[in-house]
């Protein structure tokens, strides 16, 4: 009997020591409960994404968890040991040291030999990667509807436009300088070309410009349109910053693109300051990701926390004189730079946009 109880019990041992493996190793917060609702498994993803210590969490009550935590008693995991019901498909939004996090829970029960509940165990995915991705292509997909249609709309307006302008052109010269209807008939032109650089932003989602990329001081672009903006800034009495990471190697990218992508983003800066302030443009090389940033911070009104998601949308904006086309052709074209660009914000205190630029080696 002896070489079976040997090897009955080496075969529960080697259970045990990949069981623990699979839990410590696991990329999955795994959280354990026994029947006393006391914590029993906490293991290293779960300390990363709680920013607790396993040493202060096992043996005590999980609700204590949850008071430190979440703030509420209502958890899927006590509710699984309670009721005798597993959660699937669970998905949240966590605070975590690392910043907000999405992910999907499902919890298990333990039972005995016998049967009988004695435990149950909380599993934690981190799923914020497919939910950015999920959310890229229902970008793109938004993208190519409204590109199709602006493709349409854009041609049959363009045409009867050019013939408009030509007439008005013609108007304009029957007309002597000093005669009162040519200044109608320069805000009729200066509509008619306000018309037609809505249409270019419209063919630009239709149809964007394939980047011709070549290497550039990322420092150098950014002077080019702090220099056109100089004027508008000193009007405004907007304090002006700049602060350059004088490491920053050269970037490869489309000059006039990046020019206008950052153009928009100091146009809207100064937008949101109409009672002076201060924007402070800043860059930095990331040598672990191998990234180049620039952030534009102003000190402007900010933007509310439900319009965040929404401003990259076409169409959507907060300003009057808006077409909602500046900041999706922004995202466009950063995207087809292999980049991102993010926004940080507070109501009343400002906003940071920041241009996430890839490094590539030619």
């Amino acid at each position: 009997m002896a070489p079976i109880d040997d090897a009955r019990d080496s075969l529960l041992l080697s259970k045990k020591y990949f069981a623990e493996k699979y839990v410590d190793n696991s990329s999955s917060a795994i959280i354990a409960i026994d029947i006393n609702e006391k914590v029993v498994i906490f293991n290293q993803a779960a300390e990363d994404i709680m920013g607790l210590c396993a040493e202060d969490i096992l043996g005590r009550p999980f609700s204590e968890l949850l008071e430190k935590k979440i703030g509420t008693q209502d958890s899927i995991l006590l509710n699984t040991l309670r009721i005798g019901r597993p959660y699937t498909h669970v998905e949240a939004n966590i605070e975590t040291p690392m910043g907000l996090m999405n992910v999907m829970a499902y919890t298990t029960l333990v039972r005995d030999e016998n049967e009988k509940i004695i435990g149950g165990i909380l599993s934690i995915r981190d799923i914020t990667g497919q939910k950015q991705l999920e959310e890229k292509v229902v970008k793109a997909e938004k993208f190519s509807v409204i590109g199709e249609l602006a493709a349409g709309i854009a041609h049959e307006v363009r045409n009867p436009l050019t013939s408009v302008k030509g007439f008005l052109q013609l108007l304009a010269q029957r007309f002597g300088k000093e005669d009162p209807l040519q200044q109608y008939i320069q805000i009729m032109l200066d509509e008619i070309s306000r018309i037609n650089r809505i249409i270019s932003e419209f063919l630009l989602l239709s149809r964007p410009t394939v980047p011709i990329k070549r290497p550039a001081n990322i420092h150098s672009v950014l002077d080019e349109i702090l220099l056109l903006s100089e004027g508008e800034l000193l009007i405004k009495n907007i304090e002006l910053e700049r602060k350059y990471d004088t490491g920053c190697p050269m970037v490869t990218i489309d000059v006039e693109q990046i020019k206008q992508v950052f153009l928009n983003l100091v146009t809207n800066a100064v937008a949101a300051m109409p009672e002076k302030g201060k924007l402070i443009i800043s860059t930095n090389h990331d040598r672990f990701e191998n990234v180049l940033r620039t952030f534009f911070t102003d000190t402007g009104i900010g933007i509310k926390p439900s319009l965040i998601d929404s401003i990259f949308d076409p169409f959507f904006t907060t300003k009057e004189e808006g077409t909602g086309l500046g900041l999706t052709v922004s995202y466009r074209i950063i995207e087809n730079h292999g980049g991102r660009i993010d926004v940080i914000s507070c109501p009343g205190e400002g906003s940071t946009f920041v241009i996430t630029l890839p490094i590539v080696k030619t």
